[in-house]
């Protein structure tokens, strides 16, 4: 995968435990790939693993869509899971599955979208309206309509801004 982190070879037996299809796991796997995931988390960010848009995304209101004024991490907050608990929460995989791997995209069309993008460092206001009509083209090509969190994910790896992320999501949302 193009955006995924290097684990280390600890890591990697680490990540061998945890099972991230949440409706496959039972209570009691749960429980144990609670341990395995603060282990791994442990050790990214020990390292500095996580790459800074990513962590951003799950701590920082800016990067959570809706009415919510709280983070991805806030909302786990929100509803009364804290320190440890929210990261051995089931719901919390999908976010560990990004930290680790980036946008849950097809790789033909993380390609085509970074074609679309170019030199990110280059990028300007004026691009806009090239880049959401890729995007938009890229959906539908690859049929991922409703994957308007995924290619907002996918911008933020590739180097884009929060406010051109944004703009790229509601290209995505706009495709019928």
């Amino acid at each position: 995968m193009g955006y995924a982190i290097e684990l280390t070879e600890d890591e990697s037996e680490i990540l061998s435990g945890i099972e991230f299809d949440q409706p496959a796991l039972d209570h009691e796997q749960y429980k144990r790939q609670g341990l395995l995931v603060l282990r791994l988390l442990k050790s990214l960010v020990e390292r500095s693993a996580i790459p800074e848009a990513r962590l951003r995304y799950w701590s920082d209101p800016e990067y959570q869509i809706g009415r919510s004024k709280a983070s991805h991490k806030g909302l786990f907050e929100r509803n009364g899971r804290q320190g440890d608990e929210i990261y051995t929460h089931p719901h919390f995989l999908k976010y560990l599955r990004y930290f680790l791997y980036g946008a849950n995209l097809p790789e033909g069309a993380i390609s085509e979208f970074e074609r679309v993008i170019g030199n990110p460092e280059w990028v300007s206001s004026g691009d806009i309206t090239d880049i959401t009509k890729g995007t938009r083209d890229i959906v539908r090509r690859h049929g991922l309509k409703d994957q308007d969190e995924e290619f907002f994910r996918l911008a933020l790896d590739v180097g884009l801004d929060v406010w051109f992320a944004k703009s790229v999501r509601d290209s995505v949302k706009q495709v019928r």
